[in-house]
């Protein structure tokens, strides 16, 4: 009876201990592919490329301001006013020629400027040596050829001794914000493309887009490659590219 006893409670130890040595079996399983779960989608997320599209457009400038500064000197105000008056006259008269209309033409107030003698020693004296009248035209048209074509003419005033400078004129696109949305699409394709090229030479294929950031506009002289961190917008040249560049990371997929 005591025998019997102790092999059932032997049988039952046993059975106890192999569920037991199951369920760690089956803990461990289950934790392995769980941690294999873990790793397979942290490798897929780290699985990822990054890429730069770029995207150039050609525009012609539609406003074009150009400045014209003008000079009369003198002993005294009277004078100095005269040969103003002159210089003022004589470019107003210029601006009439290459037809350039009344609003297109603004002119500033008359800025003076005092000179004193100096003594021997080059120190400046409360005595008056003369005066400096200074005024400049400002014109403003989108006509941007007729300002082009003027700004080479108006040497021609300096041949009659009018005291006049002439400005570089600036010329501008105002219609940036219409083509940026155009440009950056453009842009982002180009992206696609170069992640599709580099995805099949590696045997894979690009996923979803995980992140993207846009660079910042870029106005420069036609093929200019001149760029600058916080952009560039140059208004020197009729004609311009208007460029960009955007960096975009990709999933990449087996």
């Amino acid at each position: 009876m005591e025998q019997t006893i102790r092999i059932r409670a032997l049988g039952a130890a046993v059975v106890v201990a192999l569920g037991v040595a199951a369920s760690v079996v089956t803990s461990a399983v289950v934790a392995s592919k769980a941690y294999r779960g873990r790793a397979d989608q942290s490798a897929r997320q780290q699985q990822e490329m990054t890429v730069k599209g770029s995207a150039r457009v050609r525009v012609r400038s539609d406003l074009a301001v150009w400045q014209i500064a003008v000079r009369g000197e003198g002993a005294d105000l009277k004078t100095a006013y005269g040969v103003l008056k002159f210089a003022t006259d004589r470019v107003q008269s210029f601006l009439k020629s290459q037809r350039f209309a009344d609003p297109e033409i603004g002119l500033s107030a008359i800025d003076t400027e005092t000179h004193h003698a100096r003594d021997k020693e080059g120190r400046e004296t409360r005595d008056i040596a003369g005066y400096s009248l200074d005024r400049t035209f400002t014109v403003t048209t989108t006509d941007v050829d007729r300002i082009s074509h003027a700004a080479g003419e108006v040497t021609q005033l300096l041949q009659e001794n009018v005291q006049v400078r002439s400005y570089a004129p600036a010329y501008s696109y105002t219609k940036v914000a219409d083509i940026k949305v155009q440009i950056l699409g453009e842009a982002s394709k180009d992206a696609l493309v170069r992640a599709g090229e580099i995805a099949r030479n590696a045997g894979c294929q690009v996923g979803e887009v995980r992140r993207a950031q846009m660079g910042v506009v870029q106005i420069t002289q036609p093929n200019s490659t001149e760029v600058r961190d916080y952009g560039m917008y140059d208004t020197s040249t009729i004609d311009k590219d208007v460029s960009v560049v955007v960096t975009v990371t990709f999933a990449v997929e087996n």
